[in-house]
């Protein structure tokens, strides 16, 4: 099994492919599932509608939540993971985000994100933004067994 299973990208229809390209650029090996909003997010972290099937939508180890979604936004789904502490646990949250208030960052972090990124401005930002992503929580982190 690749170290540390599922990525789940929460992004709009723009940056999708600009992430794709830069977690491929950065050498990601692990599956990488993609829903582009937080209602569609919610349905995939509780195994709902087109997502019943975990041997086809696994659960994710590392959530890298867009907090612009649409509709439902990113601080929904923060929202509901808090209210399920059982679930947060076996997830890595990383938020994106443009350069957030304060106010927002704190929230974030209130919420349960472990790490709270500015999206980049640049397309080849993108792939730096993602090899420190995979560097640190991918190679580095350690999660314990019951985790991932």
């Amino acid at each position: 099994m690749t170290k540390h299973g599922t990525i789940l990208l929460v992004a709009n229809g723009g940056d999708v492919a600009l992430i794709r390209k830069a977690i491929a650029d950065a050498a990601t090996h692990n599956p990488l599932h993609v829903v582009h909003s937080g209602e569609e997010a919610v349905k995939y972290l509780s195994g709902q509608g087109k997502f019943t099937d975990r041997a086809a939508h696994p659960l994710p180890a590392l959530l890298v939540l867009d907090l612009t979604v649409p509709g439902e936004g990113g601080f929904t789904v923060l929202r509901w993971l808090f209210e399920r502490p059982g679930l947060r646990k076996k997830l890595i949250v990383i938020a994106l985000g443009a350069a957030e208030p304060d106010s927002e960052i704190q929230l974030a972090y209130e919420l349960g994100a472990h790490s709270c990124l500015v999206k980049p401005t640049e397309p080849g930002q993108w792939t730096q933004l993602a090899r420190r992503v995979k560097e640190y929580w991918i190679d580095l982190n350690r999660l314990p067994e019951s985790a991932g």
